[in-house]
C-alpha cells in the first residue's frame, strides 16, 4: 500500500472540492480527553526536565502521508501541502520547535482510509503505514468526522478542508502529539451552561487514546478536576498548566476584540470569567488563535527531549533556498507544440524538488496540472491547440519549503506540423513531423556556426535513443536520424555546445 514516489501528479483536483465537508460543519478535534502518564510526571517536577538543550532549536522530523481514493484522485495538492507545512512552522516559530520533512511524501491510494468514518479505521491506517522515529501526519478527505485527531501511539490526522493558510488544526493536533491536552479537558462531549451548578470534577472516556492501544473496550473512565478562576488548583486541575486560565467551552466559539470568549462561565466557587481565545489548544475560531502558553511550550520541548527524542535531528541537513527558478524553455510567449512541449528551468542551489503548475487561467485560481519532480525539465502530453498556457515553478527541499514561485510565463500551442520562424540567432530545425528514416534540416546563425556540438534524441521518458558528435560546419546541414526502428511518438532533439543548448520537439509518424 505504501508508495514513496518522486512525482506527484494531480489533474483537475478542483473538481473534487464540492465533495469535501466544509470545515465549520466538522467538530474541531476528535482527540479524546486524557492526561498522559508522562505529562502527570512532568507536571509534578517540571524543573527536573530542564536540560542543556532548553534554548536550542529543536528540529522535528515529520513523515507526511497523503491519502487518495483507490484510483489516485482527491489527494491533497502539493501547493496546499506546502502552505499547510509553512503555517505549521509559523505557528510554532515562538516555541523554538521547527519541523522538516523526514522523507519524501508517502502517497497512499485507499478509499477506505481516504474517508475513514471512525477511529479504529484510522488506527489501522496509521499502524499499517507509519514510519519509525518520526511524527507521522496523515492528510485525508475525512478523518473520523473531525477536522483532526491525534493517536498518542500512532500519529495525527488532518482533514483537507481544515488545513488552509490561517488554519491552526495541524498545530493543535501536533500539540496533542507533544503531550498537550485541551485547556477544557473533561468538558469534551459536554455542553457548559450556567443553568446548572459547575461541578468540581468531570469524568471522561478516552477509549483509543491511551499511550498504547486499549485492550479493554471501552476504556475505564477517568476524572478531571475543574479549574478554579483564582488558580488555587491550577497545577492539578484541567490541563495542569497555571498560565492557561479556566475554559469550559468544548465547541467552536468566536472571540471579542480582546480575544476572549463572548460566553461567560462560572467556576465551582462562583468566580466569573471568559475563556482565552488566543490558545491554539482551545476551540476558539482560527482568527482568535495566536499562541501556545509558556508552560505549554516548556512541556512540549521537554516531551521532545525525553519521550520523543527519536523524532529529533541535531542540525538541518539541507541548505536554505533563497530564490525562485529561472524559466528557460519555452521563452515567454513562444509557440510550443500541442503535443510533447518541453518545459525547462534552471536548477536552484540547495533545491531537491520542484513544484510545476500550468493552467489556461493566468490567475492560477484553477490549476490544470501540478507535479513535483526532482528534475529540471518536463515533457508535456497532449494540450489544447491554439491556446495560451501559463506555467510557473517553485523550488523546495525537505527543510525549506516556504519558497516563492517563479514569475509566471506563457506559451501558445500550435500544431506539431507548424514550422516556426527562425529564432533571434537564426537557429531553426525542420520538419517537426517526420517519417521513419526522414532527415532533418538544421539552420545555424553565424554565432552558432563552426561549433562542436553534442547531438542527442530522447523520448518522452528521457531515454536516449541516439547520440552523436556534430560539427555545425555550414549555415545549413542535413541530419540523418537512425529512426527506422523507433516507435511512433514524440521525441526531443537536443543540441548542446559552448553557446548553450537548443531543443526541438519531433513527432515521428507510424507506418
Amino acid at each position: 500500500m505504501r508508495k514513496h514516489l518522486t512525482l506527484l501528479l494531480l489533474c483537475c483536483s478542483f473538481c473534487l472540492a464540492a465533495q469535501i465537508p466544509v470545515k465549520y460543519t466538522l467538530p474541531p478535534c476528535g482527540t479524546a480527553p486524557g492526561i498522559s502518564p508522562w505529562l502527570k510526571d512532568y507536571a509534578s517536577r517540571p524543573q527536573e526536565f530542564v536540560s542543556a538543550r532548553s534554548l536550542d532549536t529543536l528540529y522535528v522530523g515529520i513523515q507526511l502521508h497523503l491519502l487518495a481514493r483507490d484510483n489516485g484522485t482527491g489527494r491533497f495538492s502539493p501547493e496546499r501541502v506546502l502552505a499547510a507545512f509553512c503555517q505549521l512552522n509559523e505557528d510554532y516559530a515562538a516555541t523554538g520547535i521547527r519541523f522538516y520533512f523526514k522523507d519524501d511524501w508517502n502517497l497512499i491510494n485507499s478509499t477506505a482510509w481516504y474517508q475513514h468514518a471512525n477511529i479504529p479505521q484510522g488506527i489501522d491506517m496509521m499502524l499499517t503505514n507509519n514510519v519509525p522515529d518520526a511524527l507521522n501526519a496523515y492528510f485525508a478527505s475525512g478523518v473520523a468526522g473531525n477536522c483532526g485527531y491525534n493517536l498518542p501511539y500512532a500519529g495525527v490526522a488532518v482533514a483537507h478542508n481544515c488545513a488552509a493558510t490561517g488554519d491552526h488544526t495541524w498545530a493543535h493536533e501536533v500539540g496533542h502529539a507533544l503531550s498537550l491536552p485541551h485547556p477544557f479537558i473533561g468538558w469534551e462531549g459536554k455542553t457548559y451552561t450556567t443553568l446548572n451548578p459547575t461541578p468540581d470534577t468531570l469524568t471522561y472516556d478516552y477509549t483509543y487514546f491511551h499511550d498504547t492501544i486499549d485492550t479493554q473496550i471501552p476504556a475505564p473512565l477517568d476524572t478531571a478536576l475543574v479549574e478554579y478562576l483564582d488558580g488555587s488548583n491550577c497545577s492539578i486541575a484541567a490541563d495542569l498548566f497555571c498560565d492557561t486560565k479556566p475554559d469550559y467551552l468544548s465547541y467552536r466559539w468566536n472571540c471579542d476584540a480582546q480575544s476572549n470568549s463572548t460566553v461567560k462561565q462560572i467556576d465551582p466557587a462562583g468566580g466569573e470569567f471568559y475563556s482565552d481565545g488566543t490558545l491554539f489548544m482551545s476551540y476558539s475560531f482560527d482568527e482568535c488563535q495566536t499562541r501556545f502558553s509558556d508552560e505549554e511550550v516548556a512541556a512540549m520541548r521537554a516531551n521532545l527531549m525525553t519521550e520523543k527524542a527519536s523524532w529529533l535531528t541535531d542540525v538541518p541537513t539541507e541548505g536554505e533556498i533563497t530564490g525562485a527558478p529561472d524559466m528557460l524553455l519555452p521563452l515567454d510567449g513562444e509557440n510550443a507544440p500541442v503535443s510533447g512541449a518541453e518545459l525547462r528551468w534552471a536548477s536552484v542551489p540547495n533545491a531537491t524538488h520542484y513544484l510545476i503548475q500550468y493552467t489556461r487561467i493566468s490567475s492560477f485560481i484553477v490549476k490544470e496540472f501540478e507535479l513535483v519532480t526532482t528534475d529540471t525539465s518536463l515533457v508535456l502530453g497532449n494540450l489544447f491547440v491554439d491556446k495560451n498556457y501559463y506555467w510557473r515553478v517553485r523550488a523546495f527541499n525537505h527543510w525549506y519549503a516556504c519558497t516563492p514561485f517563479s514569475p509566471q510565463q506563457s506559451f501558445y500551442t500550435v500544431p506539431v506540423t507548424a514550422i516556426t520562424s527562425p529564432e533571434s540567432d537564426n537557429w531553426r530545425c525542420y520538419p517537426s513531423l517526420i517519417s521513419r528514416g526522414q532527415a532533418l534540416t538544421l539552420e545555424f546563425g553565424e554565432e552558432w556556426q563552426q561549433q562542436n556540438l553534442q547531438c542527442s534524441v530522447v523520448d518522452v521518458t528521457g531515454r536516449v535513443m541516439w547520440q552523436t558528435p556534430l560539427r555545425s560546419s555550414n549555415a545549413r546541414i542535413r541530419l540523418d536520424l537512425p529512426s527506422g526502428n523507433w516507435p511512433a511518438g514524440v521525441y526531443h532533439l537536443i543540441l548542446a555546445g559552448e553557446k548553450g543548448v537548443k531543443t526541438r520537439s519531433l513527432m515521428l509518424q507510424g507506418g
